[in-house]
Parts: structure tokens; sequence; C-alpha cells
């Protein structure tokens, strides 16, 4: 094989130089598919931006909307259905929840707080908030047992302000089953933060032989 020599590798046509030039030529023939072309690429760079632009612009009118709501369940119920699709509209189910629960309307909480859980689709603050207010509503319907499964996830994976809110509220729904004694297991793990609390209590629990277990 001749190698190539400084000469040789002067003389090759350049690729770029080429390629730039069949560009050129294709274009002069063919300027109707090339205009056509650079509009389509346009517009979809100018698409694009415009669907980025509408869903920041949109993100940020439900939020000013939430805000605005504050506690007017009429317009966080509106934020809610007008905004459904943005991370504000989501989260006024919640409040949602929130309010029916404190109204006493347990039938809407559990729905409202249902509906934002599976929409929300992560497991953050606000879905462990959700979490509680189920089961805080299943506790006041008389139904603990269903309670109790929600109430473990949360204590498991939840910050540690809610696990303890979690907490109390598993061992609500384990004296209300007859459960004593694990409901002061359940109290016995809170924090520190909220241990005096705890204490009183598991005071008021009273004290049965079977019922051995220390506060620390």
């Amino acid at each position: 094989m001749a190698r190539m020599t400084r000469k040789d590798m002067l003389n090759t046509p350049d690729e770029f130089v080429t390629t730039t030039s069949s560009v050129l030529v294709w274009i002069r023939e063919h300027p109707q598919q090339f205009i056509i072309g650079v509009v389509v690429l346009v517009g979809i760079l100018a698409g694009g931006y415009g669907i980025y632009y509408w869903k920041t612009s949109r993100e940020l009118d439900a939020m000013n909307a939430y805000m605005k709501a504050a506690d007017n369940s009429q317009a966080t119920l509106q934020v809610a259905q007008d905004y459904s699709d943005t991370k504000a509209g989501k989260l006024a189910k919640l409040r949602l929840a929130r309010m029916s629960f404190d109204q006493g309307n347990q039938k809407m909480a559990l729905s409202y707080a249902d509906e934002f859980i599976n929409k929300w689709g992560r497991k953050d603050v606000w879905h462990w908030q959700a979490v509680l207010i189920m089961a805080s509503t299943y506790i006041q319907q008389k139904e603990p047992t269903k309670a109790l499964p929600l109430l473990d996830g949360c204590i498991e994976n939840a910050p540690k302000d809610l696990t303890d809110q979690a907490l109390f509220l598993k061992a609500n729904a384990l004296i209300a089953l007859g459960k004593d004694n694990e409901a002061r297991q359940s109290l016995s793990a809170i924090s520190e933060n909220n241990r005096d609390i705890a204490k009183i209590l598991i005071a008021s629990l009273g004290t049965t032989p079977s019922a051995k277990l220390k506060v620390k």
C-alpha cells in the first residue's frame, strides 16, 4: 500500500467543503423543498417553546389562584377544576380533603384524599398528609382496621413529624380495637419532641399486669 505524502493530503478534497457544496447544489435545485423543511423545523422549535412557556405560565397562574383561594372551599374547588393538570390544582384536592374532614364530611374527605394520592404520583410530605387524613377518617368512621395499614406505611416512610402523628393515630385505632398494650407500644415509639404528650396518654390507659412497657 502506497504511503500518502503531504502533497497527496493537500490535494485530497476537503470533506466539509465537498459536503457543503453538495448541499448548496441540492438547495439550488430544490428551493421549494428546502423552504418547506425550514418552515417545518422553525415551527417545531417554536411550538416546543410555546408549550413550555404555556405550561410554565399555567403553573404560575394556578399557584397564584391556589394561594389566593386560602381556606375558601368554593374558590379551592374552582382551582381544582380549572387547573386539574397542574401541581396547584392537585394540591387543591388535598386542601379540600382537609376541609371536608374538618367539616365532618367523611365521605368527601376520603374521596378527595384518595384522588389526590392517585394523581400526585410521588410519596412526599403531601402524600403522607393525605394518608393521615384517610386514616383519621376511617378511625372516625369506627373502621380502625382500615386505618392501620395506612398508618404503618406512614410510620415506616414519612418524615419524623408526620411519623409521630401516625403513631398517635395508630394508638387511637388500637385502643378502639381493645388492644391497649399495642397502643402503649405505639405511643412509646414517639420521638423525644412529643414524648411528654405520649407519657400522658400512656398514663391515661392505666396499668395492667401485662402492660410493663416503660417510656424512656
